[in-house]
């Protein structure tokens, strides 16, 4: 028995040319959820042949949604690529990248699942959440992304320093709109309700700032890939039997 291996190529594409593409999908994707919220208010028709819930940022299981989910797997799928380079090289920081990868593809399944609104309730009964905190997730999640920070803190250091600013960029932008633009939007709907055009316009931002962090963290991912090969290749164990 002869032992061998089976080469598997992937070409990693060039990171403008994917920041470029993506950018014009939320713009087009954000531009299309504004008309449809303009529409909307200037019709006072709330479906429109169900255009609006298939465009409007702030519902789930359509365009955005779907997007926004793919987007974060895109992000995983990247990380995971690095990981696995990383393993090869026998990096301090592997699971690091596991980590990471592993977290982008939780964020993936809950843009669609929406998981995080399941502890809104459950806050609110407890603290009696209003204003700012009225979508009141925003608390584990603050405390959450504290914690990954602390975690994250030595391999964020270790990184080169346009790959760390850009992934500090890159989170604070995500986050700035996940938490911060998303208490803006729970102040006006606790003060407000949800059913009028300015609120449309917040999420619009919120969801606009998000799209952008991600897609900030993937150039990053990507470029920080690219420096060490054009291609990814892995090799696989293959057994063949040799002619006696």
């Amino acid at each position: 028995m002869n032992s061998q291996s089976a080469q598997i190529h992937l070409r990693i594409p060039r990171p403008v040319q994917v920041t470029r593409i993506l950018l014009l999908v939320i713009g087009i994707l954000l531009s299309l959820s504004l008309c449809s919220q303009l529409v909307k208010y200037g019709t006072g028709h709330d479906q429109v042949f169900g255009i609006v819930p298939l465009l409007y940022v702030d519902y789930e299981a359509n365009l955005p949604t779907w997007y926004s989910s793919m987007a974060l797997l895109v992000a995983s799928f990247v990380l995971c690529l690095i990981a696995l380079s990383k393993r090869f090289q026998g990096d301090r920081y592997t699971f690091h990248w596991f980590f990471l990868s592993g977290l982008f593809f939780l964020l993936s399944v809950d843009e669609v699942a929406t998981i995080h609104e399941c502890a809104i309730e459950p806050m609110r009964r407890l603290i009696d959440a209003r204003g700012v905190l009225h979508y009141a997730w925003v608390i584990p999640g603050g405390i959450f992304v504290l914690i990954v920070g602390a975690i994250m803190l030595r391999f964020l250091i270790a990184l080169p320093s346009r790959t760390r600013n850009l992934f500090l960029t890159a989170g604070a932008v995500f986050v700035g709109g996940a938490i911060g633009v998303e208490m803006i939007s729970a102040y006006h709907a606790y003060s407000h309700g949800e059913k009028n055009l300015l609120y449309a316009l917040i999420i619009t931002f919120e969801e606009a700032m998000e799209m952008l962090g991600v897609i900030i963290f993937i150039h990053a991912s990507l470029e920080y890939l690219c420096e060490s090969a054009k291609s990814f290749q892995i090799d696989m164990p293959k057994k063949s039997e040799a002619s006696t």
